[in-house]
């Protein structure tokens, strides 16, 4: 989050378990408009196949929250 306070556009990456829990972080940070990329849940113990295909799947919404494209 320095980054963002830089006027570096940054992106979190989270799981779905702990979305809400990030955005209350970035909300108690003084970041409430904080770009959020939601994966798959969980990473840890989860095939290698099954995350790449998640990062593959996330390739255009982290463009698109890094360039406010729609």
């Amino acid at each position: 989050m320095q980054l963002e306070t830089l006027g570096i556009p940054t992106v979190v990456v989270t799981t779905r378990e702990f979305r809400s829990l990030t955005e209350q972080v970035a909300l108690s940070l003084g970041h409430p408009d904080l770009r959020i990329l939601e994966v798959g849940h969980p990473l840890g113990g989860t095939k290698e196949e099954k995350v790449l295909k998640w990062a593959d799947e996330a390739v255009e919404t982290t463009i698109q929250l890094l360039t406010g494209a729609a």
